[in-house]
């Protein structure tokens, strides 16, 4: 998980209604749609959750420690979704008793290596990886109009990447995996999934899921004119000269699909 900068997120909570008209039409559907089908939960239950569910964010001083605005961001894109949200006063374990004291029924919290929504009354844990993959994987199938039967390049055989695979399989799509590095590729090989080895083949497929976190690698000249490009990476791996010439057909956000998906799950 690449861990994000203040800067990057700053005034995300300000970008919310722009970001989500956004990918609706992107992904030709609501924002509410999106989020059931990547975390496969009915509406009617992300509906019924928001009125009796509240969310806590905990800051977690681990490691490097927490970063500014991040936890009171989240708490944002989940009153977006409709939910009641709060960021504890208190940290760490001491935020978690916070938590629960208040009522919380999902919790959500982040250390350098994971990041996490917990329901409490559920015993689920929803990791951010496998969550945003899912997003992802689903805001494509619904700009591409369907992916089942239909190749989808997965560039990043890492934990993201692995979890955009298994969703893409559960929704009828042949996963195709690219990383740099050649033990990564003999793992995803080894599991049975289909593999290519060099960035010159990358431009054969129009569907992408980006989960690398390198900046400005793929240009244009390497991309399918048809592209349609998905990436949950931190930072986007497109060059500025091929953000500007497929502008209309990335789907990319640092923060905001995951948490949704990792709410919806969660419930």
């Amino acid at each position: 998980m690449t861990r994000l900068t203040t800067d990057w997120i700053r005034n995300m909570n300000n970008e919310l209604s722009a970001w989500g008209e956004k990918l609706e039409t992107m992904s030709n559907m609501s924002l509410l749609n999106l989020a059931a089908l990547g975390g496969d939960v009915s509406r009617g239950r992300i509906k019924s959750s928001s009125w009796r569910i509240k969310v806590a964010v905990v800051p977690v001083t681990q490691g490097l420690g927490v970063i500014e605005t991040f936890c009171e961001q989240v708490a944002d894109i989940v009153r977006f979704m409709g939910f009641e949200a709060f960021v504890t006063e208190q940290c760490d374990v001491w935020g978690i008793y916070e938590a629960t004291q208040k009522g919380a029924g999902i919790i959500f919290l982040a250390d350098d290596m994971y990041f996490l929504a917990l329901n409490m009354s559920k015993n689920v844990v929803v990791e951010n990886s496998d969550a945003t993959a899912r997003g992802f994987v689903a805001a494509l199938e619904g700009a591409a109009g369907g992916i089942r039967d239909k190749e989808v390049l997965v560039l990043g055989g890492g934990r993201v990447g692995q979890a955009a695979l298994s969703f893409l399989k559960c929704r009828g799509a042949e996963g195709i995996v690219f990383d740099t590095d050649p033990e990564v590729l003999k793992l995803r090989a080894a599991e049975g999934w289909k593999t290519i080895r060099t960035k010159e083949e990358i431009k054969k497929y129009p569907l992408i899921v980006d989960c690398t976190p390198e900046a400005d690698w793929l240009s244009a000249d390497m991309l399918h004119p048809n592209l349609i490009f998905a990436s949950p990476g931190v930072p986007l791996s497109l060059t500025p000269e091929a953000q500007e010439k497929y502008r209309d057909r990335i789907i990319h956000d640092l923060l905001q699909l995951g948490v949704i998906t990792m709410l919806v799950m969660a419930c």
